[in-house]
């Protein structure tokens, strides 16, 4: 399984964030390459437990088997909503948004496996899954703009 604690799957995905530029237009969806930037950054900040968004309580989501088949086997689904905090970060520059999601996946991938934080509709994930789901949800957007 793909996953960001993988050295290369997470070089590869870092590379493909750097094909990422201000101009990159969307597939499908809202938003634009800088506000990209942001939504990742936040989501990475939400798996590292730096911020909380409450729970939408879809239980069946967070016990085996519908929760190993959202994080391991399905895609993600095109132009699915998304918690209103997690496009709350406004753009800067568009360089240092782009480091502050490379720093987030680096700290994230170096965190010990242990029970992480809270998903707002899995529930709670060990950090070995948030990695696969960060790589799931980065990559789902970054096929979104083409890289």
């Amino acid at each position: 399984m793909t996953s960001l604690r993988n050295p290369s799957d997470r070089d590869s995905m870092i590379q493909r964030l750097h094909q990422l530029t201000p101009d990159t237009q969307p597939r499908w969806g809202k938003l634009d390459a800088e506000r990209l930037l942001c939504h990742l950054a936040d989501t990475l900040s939400m798996s590292l437990g730096n911020l909380y968004i409450p729970s939408v309580n879809k239980r069946a989501f967070q016990h085996f088997p519908l929760k190993h088949l959202m994080l391991y086997v399905f895609p993600l689904p095109k132009n699915l909503p998304t918690a209103p905090e997690l496009l709350l970060s406004t753009p800067g520059n568009f360089e240092a948004d782009r480091q502050r999601v490379v720093t987030l996946i680096e700290k994230l991938a170096a965190t010990p496996n242990r029970e992480g934080a809270e998903h707002p509709f899995f529930g709670q994930l060990t950090n070995d899954e948030w990695n696969v789901l960060q790589w799931k949800h980065t990559d789902h957007h970054l096929r979104q703009f083409g890289v």
